[in-house]
């Protein structure tokens, strides 16, 4: 419970009293470091340009075949949905028009 209770103050600001009670009061400046499996994913190497587009591709199959076994939603998103699925499709072909120039150089 006490822990609770302390992620609700981290949100809002600590009084005079309550800072001045604190030796070392902390703030977004000194607060303690996350443990060693929460980190920031930084890639090693920027991967090339087609590797991007190949994987935009088969993300784009991936949802193409979602959509394509079928997704319940109300009746009135039917047409946003439509619309989702005619425009993966066209960059679904843009991605393969573009492998294929990369291919040809």
């Amino acid at each position: 419970m006490n822990y609770l209770k302390s992620m609700d103050d981290k949100y809002r600001p600590r009084s005079f009293e309550e800072m001045a009670a604190d030796r070392v009061p902390t703030s977004l400046l000194n607060e303690p470091l996350p443990p060693d499996n929460v980190g920031v994913i930084v890639p090693a190497q920027a991967r090339s340009l087609h590797a991007i587009i190949a994987q935009s591709l088969a993300d784009i199959e991936s949802l193409i075949g979602r959509l394509e076994t079928g997704v319940r939603v109300a009746d009135s998103q039917r047409p946003v949905i439509r619309e989702l699925y005619v425009q993966t499709r066209r960059q679904r072909d843009v991605l393969a028009a573009a492998l294929r120039l990369e291919e040809l150089e």
